[in-house]
């Protein structure tokens, strides 16, 4: 054969570095664990901060959601902390899924447009003292008093509020991470 050509095994010095690399690349499960812990207290962070992972404040509450909001009236996407604490990273062989199992994720992560259709229904009410009908809503088992109420057909709107996602600081510490994994390696 004419020509020059160089094999380089996976011995030997370079050989076996390059070895120790390949390996690395194949079994990323070790990175990934990092990456989702990472992702778990970035993500967490943002919901305390009330921002974007651009850092963009999230769009206010509704005056009206708000005034009727018991929990947690000051925070955005916080009623109960559930959406904040089903965070959850997958890793399967290669890869790192991170989000949350919530349907209602979705909706405040892109924004929604609900359509509610008309509806009638049985209201309940509890009457006062002086025998007049209260004007708060109370569980069947507590009212004295009932009627019938319809609902017309309305839509409600969600603004997108993201939270979930990397900011360019999240980017870089995580190529930070992938370069300390693989010389690690080394």
């Amino acid at each position: 054969m004419a020509g020059a050509r160089i094999e380089i095994g996976l011995t030997g010095p370079a050989g076996s570095q390059l070895g120790k690399l390949i390996q690395a690349l194949d079994d990323p499960r070790p990175l990934l664990v990092n990456v989702r812990e990472y992702l778990q207290r970035s993500t967490t962070e943002r919901f305390l901060k009330q921002r974007s992972p651009q850092g963009n404040p999230w769009k206010p509450l509704s005056p009206r959601y708000k005034a009727r909001k018991k929990q947690n009236q000051d925070k955005i996407l916080i009623l109960r902390g559930y959406l904040m604490n089903t965070l959850r990273g997958v890793i399967d062989d290669d890869s790192l899924a991170f989000g949350t199992d919530r349907p209602y994720g979705a909706a405040m992560q892109f924004g929604a447009t609900i359509e509610h259709a008309a509806r009638s229904q049985q209201a309940y009410f509890k009457r006062n003292e002086d025998g007049s009908v209260g004007n708060r809503f109370v569980h069947k088992s507590k009212s004295d008093f009932a009627q019938w109420v319809t609902i017309g057909e309305h839509v409600t709107h969600i603004p997108a509020r993201p939270w979930l996602g990397t900011s360019k600081e999240d980017d870089d510490y995580l190529v930070k991470m992938a370069q300390h994994y693989l010389s690690e390696a080394i």
